[in-house]
């Protein structure tokens, strides 16, 4: 749990909550130990909290980790409405369980949704760790693209990490950006979406989730995304959606 956060839900005071456990196995996600982790707060020690901060925490942020995949998610949710009616709730995800989403945006337990698009269709498998038959993009993530668009408020967003290629790593290319960019299109375009090109920065080796993506192992140039390649990225999808951004703050 982070306490207070002001970047984590746009122009709102919020606190974040991190569920563990995850479907995918990004090789450049940095939260191993959320991922493997345990439960630190129980739900009456967030409430707890959250009461202490009223008139100042005015929003709430569900991310992991995968939080779709917690059976109790939509229970903590439903007791926050009715216990907090007036704090907003931003769900991170992935946006590979869309039956769970529109049950949430059906009972109007959540206000904003951010769902990763972590690259092209051609690399998505490589790039979130699930080779073979297990993963399938259409039920997965081009359904979860249309569901999200049903929320009061959402966005999409990319986090431009290196990829593993058959001969070392490299940062996604302008021809993949925009196969990402017209895929997503072709499955979800609206004009109100917002689309947030986001930097990656390696850290340890103790937290990645696979080593090969840390700051120890990786090129130095590498251990952070280059503004530049954020900004031909950005142009790319800006191509089909207009309001496509780089996200300043991290």
């Amino acid at each position: 749990m982070i306490k207070e956060s002001f970047i984590d839900y746009p122009e709102k005071i919020s606190t974040v909550l991190f569920a563990s456990g995850c479907n995918y196995k990004c090789p450049a996600c940095h939260a191993k130990h959320i991922i493997y982790g345990d439960s630190k707060h129980s739900e009456e020690e967030i409430f707890k909290y959250l009461d202490s901060r009223k008139g100042w925490i005015d929003g709430v942020v569900i991310c992991g980790g995968e939080p779709t995949l917690q059976p109790d998610l939509i229970n903590l949710l439903r007791e926050l409405r009715s216990r907090r009616p007036e704090i907003y709730i931003k769900l991170d995800t992935n946006g590979s369980n869309p039956a769970l989403i529109d049950e949430l945006l059906k009972e109007k337990l959540v206000d904003y949704i951010a769902m990763d698009i972590k690259g092209p269709p051609s690399l998505y498998k490589k790039i979130i760790g699930l080779q073979g038959d297990t993963f399938n993009l259409r039920e997965n993530v081009e359904k979860g693209m249309g569901i999200v668009q049903k929320a009061p408020d959402y966005e999409f967003r990319t986090t431009l990490a290196p990829i593993k290629r058959e001969k070392g790593v490299s940062w996604m290319t302008k021809q993949e950006a925009e196969e990402m960019a017209e895929w997503a299109y072709k499955h979800a375009w609206s004009d109100k979406t917002k689309w947030y090109i986001q930097k990656f920065v390696a850290r340890s080796k103790e937290e990645m989730l696979d080593e090969i993506m840390s700051k120890d192992n990786l090129p130095e140039n590498m251990h952070e995304t280059p503004h530049e390649i954020m900004e031909i990225i950005r142009n790319e999808v800006r191509k089909y959606f207009p309001k496509a951004n780089i996200r300043e703050e991290q």
